[in-house]
């Protein structure tokens, strides 16, 4: 017998499901899409938007004004003049920094984010803009001198970072590594004596020895590291304006301008390409 009620259960059954289905393949195309900002959505609004750090000076730091400042927000803003926009920052983490570029929440990475091959995977680099030493910081006097001996000891790091992986894959086994939401967490914890040791970055012990004058030093150098500017594997266009901004910017000093004036020394010699990194910088 025709059951009319279920006949009718059954098309609206199917006209929601071709609704479902219509939505869910918007939302897909929107997932497509984020991030994948280029240069003419960028002019239209006006705006470029960078992810940023606020507690990593030289790089960016929040000033006495409550300002940001720094090598990377000196950088940023050159590109949003040479683009006629003006500049946005959010203040981002080791932990969130990558879904916030990938999902379109910034246009860019300025973050003294290091440059590694399984992250060449996920974004695009644009290309290095600085060097800097991944160390283990403790007592100035006496401590320890080699990995090895930080065996019982307990060392704080920045939680998801590179210096996270780097600290955990070189200290022994029963060091205890002691992991803080951000980089100036795990400095408090090595000044209030919570731990021992401190992995860091050197751009990061002038804060340290500022607030402990003569206290501690660099004791391990365990690698030295590169950090990239970075967008969405999507923002082709963006990715190579960025490129040849360094390029331009590299050739007529302005990069070893900037550098100098926030680290003492000339812009470094980068690495043109890396094993299983391309760049967009020329």
């Amino acid at each position: 017998m025709f059951n009319t009620k279920s006949a009718m259960g059954r098309r609206t059954f199917l006209a929601l499901s071709s609704i479902a289905l219509a939505v869910a393949f918007t939302g897909a195309a929107q997932v497509r899409q984020a991030g994948a900002a280029t240069l003419e959505e960028i002019k239209k609004k006006g705006t470029i938007t960078f992810g940023i750090v606020t507690d990593q000076p030289p790089f960016s730091f929040i000033n006495a004004s409550g300002e940001n400042e720094g090598y990377d927000i000196d950088l940023s803003k050159l590109m949003a003049k040479e683009l006629g926009v003006e500049v946005a920052y959010v203040p981002i983490t080791s932990a969130n920094r990558i879904p916030q570029l990938m999902t379109g929440k910034v246009d860019m990475l300025i973050c003294v984010m290091g440059v590694y091959p399984d992250r060449a995977k996920v974004v695009q680099y644009v290309a290095p803009y600085a060097e800097i030493n991944a160390a283990i910081y403790g007592p100035k006097e006496g401590g320890v001198t080699k990995v090895e001996e930080l065996s019982g000891h307990s060392i704080a790091v920045e939680k998801g970072s590179s210096m996270d992986k780097a600290v955990t894959d070189a200290a022994p086994k029963d060091a205890t590594v002691q992991r803080f939401d951000d980089a100036s967490s795990a400095v408090q914890a090595l000044l209030s004596g919570q731990v021992e040791y401190l992995g860091s970055y050197s751009h990061q012990f002038g804060g340290v020895d500022k607030a402990a004058p003569g206290k501690y030093a660099q004791k391990i150098v365990l690698s030295t590291e590169y950090e990239g500017i970075a967008v969405s594997p999507k923002s082709e266009e963006l990715g190579k304006w960025a490129g040849e901004f360094m390029s331009k910017h590299k050739k007529d000093g302005t990069l070893s301008e900037l550098y100098q004036k926030y680290f003492g020394t000339p812009f470094p010699d980068m690495p043109a390409s890396m094993d299983g990194i391309t760049f967009t910088m020329n």
